[in-house]
């Protein structure tokens, strides 16, 4: 299953749970489709926010991942990669796909959990003075939380981390670490922390190939201003397109490569625009990690039809 089919099913899923209109696709197209509920038309857009990539080598070990996970488990997967992360190779990808399958085995089509990476967190102390430790990477929305809880000052490199498991339990165990390694560092010392990079993993409905919804880490650098770039280009293209369409209901689908739906920066590059880019559309919604938010969608009204 492709990113944009994924996509569009996703949306479609979420269309019915939270209107409870069940719109079928009678027609599809590479990232186009048209979907009916009672005779009512659903013209639908389906765009990722940043452009796929050509390079070769990657997209190369993106489908030996995928037919490794396709070999091991007998349902297809999605498995969403928080964007910036390296696609594990050699052993670290036995590993993940054996973590991949444990997931997938525990959960009903669509549920989500996730599969372990193993990733190391490097720790060092830099001065005996403050009580501080300044974080790169995946740990560093959290580093207020080390403050008064150390001795010294400490620069950490998290940026193998991409994203944390959901909840408070992991990341509480993993301050709680980094602190008990701390009261152990002289000054000019480092220390190494292992941990876990959590890739969401999403059982997929009926028969299929397994898919992973990624980007490479190079293409994932300075990614506001890409999204805000593309953002553009995509209301540009696929909004004229879905009004030119003659449906009761137009639908611009995008899909993000955000390590946490919070994390998501769509909302915002869209707030700079002029309403002219995307006035008119019933629903705009952003897929990411496995769920869909959107960011406009029609009043309830409009999918009030018989």
């Amino acid at each position: 299953m492709s990113e944009t089919a994924l996509a569009l099913e996703l949306f479609l899923r979420w269309l019915d749970e939270t209107h409870r209109r069940t719109f079928e696709v009678t027609e599809g197209w590479a990232s186009s489709a048209l979907a009916v509920a009672d005779s009512h038309r659903l013209a639908i857009e389906v765009r990722p926010i940043l452009v796929p990539s050509d390079n070769t080598e990657w997209v190369a070990a993106r489908d030996r991942l995928e037919d490794r996970i396709a070999a091991a488990i007998p349902a297809p997967v999605a498995v969403w990669v928080p964007a910036g992360a390296e696609l594990p190779a050699g052993e670290p990808a036995s590993e993940f796909v054996e973590h991949a399958r444990q997931a997938a085995t525990e959960f009903a089509p669509l549920e989500r959990s996730y599969a372990r990476l193993p990733v190391t967190l490097f720790l060092r102390k830099t001065a005996d003075s403050g009580s501080v430790v300044s974080a790169a990477g995946g740990l560093n929305p959290h580093w207020a939380r080390f403050t008064g809880r150390v001795n010294g000052t400490f620069d950490l490199d998290s940026t193998r981390l991409h994203r944390l498991p959901d909840g408070e339990e992991h990341l509480d165990a993993l301050i709680e670490t980094v602190v008990e390694r701390s009261s152990k560092l002289e000054a000019g010392k480092w220390a190494e922390i292992e941990t876990i990079d959590a890739w969401t993993v999403q059982r997929l409905g009926g028969e299929g190939e397994s898919t992973i919804i990624a980007v490479p880490a190079s293409d994932a650098r300075d990614m506001g201003l890409t999204v805000r770039r593309n953002l553009r280009r995509i209301l540009g293209e696929a909004v004229p397109m879905l009004r030119a369409s003659g449906s009761e209901l137009t639908a611009l689908v995008l899909v993000g490569y955000y390590a946490h739906l919070e994390d998501e920066g769509a909302t915002i590059a869209l707030r700079g625009f002029s309403p002219a880019l995307y006035g008119g559309m019933d629903f705009l919604v952003l897929v990411t990690d496995g769920l869909v938010k959107p960011l406009i969608q029609a009043p309830p009204r409009v999918l009030s039809f018989p």
